[in-house]
């Protein structure tokens, strides 16, 4: 049973895990009687032994989540802040690590230093003042106020109502500086991180090693001097992130402080210049800043992983994560397939989708875009053993128009809807990923979409390497790019109805960027980092995914496309949506349908720029934009 604590209870605690030891069960066990509901999220721990502990965590009354591979700390502890805000409504959200403890009084010195803070209700995190043996750094606002430099979020207590407005961490950090960047954000809203006066943390803040000059140990005043050793993979990861956060925050007033980007910089140097390993470390580095120009964020590439000699991903689930199975809910969640001709693969995507581990009511809707082959057959005998699937044969439209088809006869009754290829295999989790990720948007008023990435895979499913990591979805970004293939895509029932009803075959690029154009102009759209989806490139797909494109082939995309296509997709758009829209997504939207003179372009790029996948891309396709490659022909 909690604790009571006037101005902090209700409090729910999250902890992410990976590889967590059997210790963890009496800790969180701990929590949940002395803190509130615990909310433990596994990331995707490769060891198949963490199922026992995660069963044992479960016994013990904590509510157990997985990812189904590392995603990273930021989404671990999103997915665990998400369900508990959802769940239990706390007052306050206590994020920990597996290994940290809090000290004895910590909530009661915790309630003390809230109730004497000058300005109680812009205290939006608690963090610890000690951190081990080191005394967390202190310093004074522009308000007069103390806070926390730099706090870590394990031992943070942070205000609920401030997450409502602020949001979750930023997951395409995946580790280092999550913390640094949501508490920038953070004191950017005029949040204040205050000190948590003698609360006292018990945690690693990382393996020290001797700093070494020639073979032999720094000796300074008569002591050896140690460094904060990070492995190679850790460098890259704190040098690319550490160059966002100073795109991001050091010339603004209440952002990060400059001694501490000045202090990471200096770890990331003494580790460059003085670990054994040295060498990789540069090597990593380099890696990390040249993604950060890049815009590569979320987890480390392919390439980079190749280069440091690192494992690349894998493509299936981990052994500890496979989701357990869920109570069935009524949530109906209807899948869409379109097929043609696909005699060789649809068996077994078909099978992928009557494995899915959902509290969602599955039903697929396929329609056969008259196929000259089998297909329809191995259907119908699916269908014939399982009634959740129903089969319309149709004569050949082309995709488009057979997702519009499909989209016209699927049932109005659904909550969530999906897109699927005939040739693809779902990862067990699919279905449930995009139904927690849309939970609070099923049913609303609002089109919401959920897209991400995918794991592109050879004709027999051996992993090539993951599609590309994305930051914040936008229509801006929906106007010359679609991040949201439709095989990862779902969306609710508000978007459903928008887009059957507004279905512009010959203006629409494809299906699927109409689809998030419109998520993204009107409503809301979740990228998920992950991936759920193997897709299978073989020599007969409707379209491909390369995801090792060398620069040379891009150039020669970008020299033949027909980038007119855009323009003539924004301006079905505007036709359908443009009176729906603020006043300055209108003035975008009416800018690039128009575009007009160079002068004209000149001044649209200075107002609102382009936002494509990467700050190089977006440079290229402001040049072409420049240079009238978008315009329409009419124009």
């Amino acid at each position: 049973m909690s604790v009571n604590y006037p101005g902090l209870s209700p409090i729910a605690v999250v902890v992410s895990l990976y590889n967590p030891e059997p210790e963890i069960v009496e800790r969180c066990a701990g929590w949940v009687r002395s803190v509130g509901p615990v909310f433990a999220v596994d990331d995707g721990s490769p060891d198949p032994a963490v199922r026992d502990v995660l069963d044992a965590l479960v016994a013990r009354g904590v509510t157990v989540l997985v990812n189904h591979r590392n995603a990273g700390i930021a989404r671990a502890l999103n997915v665990g802040i998400s369900r508990a805000l959802r769940e239990v409504r706390p007052e306050w959200i206590l994020t920990m690590d597996q290994d940290s403890e809090l000290g004895e009084g910590y909530l009661d010195a915790a309630q003390t230093s809230l109730a004497a803070a000058r300005t109680a209700d812009r205290v939006g995190m608690l963090c610890a003042e000690w951190i081990g043996q080191m005394h967390a750094p202190i310093i004074r606002n522009r308000d007069g106020i103390d806070e926390v430099r730099e706090p870590i979020q394990s031992g943070m207590l942070m205000r609920a109502s401030m997450i409502q407005l602020v949001g979750l961490f930023d997951e395409s950090l995946f580790i280092d500086a999550v913390d640094t960047d949501f508490v920038a954000r953070a004191r950017l809203q005029g949040w204040v991180a205050a000190p948590i006066v003698d609360g006292r943390l018990r945690h690693s803040l990382g393996e020290t090693v001797p700093i070494t000059v020639g073979g032999r140990d720094l000796i300074v005043r008569g002591k050896k001097r140690h460094v904060i050793y990070h492995a190679p993979f850790r460098s890259y990861y704190m040098s690319r992130n550490q160059f966002r956060l100073i795109g991001r925050y050091l010339l603004k007033k209440n952002g990060i402080p400059a001694d501490t980007v000045l202090a990471n910089f200096m770890i990331l140097g003494v580790v460059a210049l003085f670990t054994d390993d040295r060498s990789r470390q540069r090597r990593a580095m380099c890696l990390g800043v040249w993604d950060a120009f890049l815009d590569k964020y979320g987890p480390m590439g392919i390439a980079a992983r190749e280069e440091l000699g690192l494992a690349l991903p894998s493509a299936v689930p981990a052994p500890a994560a496979i989701p357990r199975g869920f109570a069935q809910e009524q949530i109906a969640a209807q899948i869409l397939l379109s097929t043609w001709n696909g005699q060789e693969y649809v068996g077994e995507l078909l099978e992928s989708l009557l494995s899915q581990e959902t509290q969602a009511q599955v039903h697929i809707l396929v329609r056969d875009d008259g196929s000259t082959d089998d297909t329809v057959s191995i259907v119908k005998q699916f269908a014939a053993t399982d009634e959740r699937i129903t089969v319309i044969e149709g004569e050949n439209i082309g995709v488009d128009r057979s997702f519009h088809a499909l989209l016209t006869h699927a049932s109005h009754d659904a909550d969530i809807y999906f897109y699927c290829d005939q040739d693809d295999v779902w990862l067990p989790d699919k279905v449930q990923s995009a139904v927690e990720a849309l939970s609070d948007r099923i049913g609303g008023a609002l089109p919401a979409l959920y897209c991400s990435r995918s794991m592109v895979t050879d004709s027999t499913l051996h992993p090539i390497g993951p599609t590309r990591d994305y930051g914040k979805p936008s229509l801006a970004q929906a106007l010359v790019i679609n991040i949201a293939p439709g095989h990862t895509m779902a969306f609710n029932a508000a978007l459903f109805a928008l887009v059957r009803d507004h279905f512009d075959a010959d203006s629409m690029m494809v299906f699927d960027h109409w689809t998030y154009l419109i998520a993204a102009g009107l409503g809301s759209v979740v990228f998920d980092h992950e991936w759920h989806t193997w897709y299978r490139n073989h020599t007969s797909n409707a379209i491909g995914y390369s995801v090792r494109e060398s620069a040379q082939s891009r150039i020669k995309v970008a020299a033949e496309m027909d980038f007119s296509a855009y323009t003539r997709q924004a301006a079905a758009f505007e036709r359908a949506f443009g009176d729906r829209l603020d006043p300055r997504a209108a003035s975008r939207l009416r800018g690039f349908v128009d575009q007009g003179s160079v002068l004209t372009r000149l001044q649209y790029l200075k107002r609102f720029g382009i936002q494509h996948g990467s700050t190089v891309t977006s440079m290229g396709a402001a040049v072409l934009f420049l240079a009238g490659r978008y315009r329409r022909a009419s124009n």
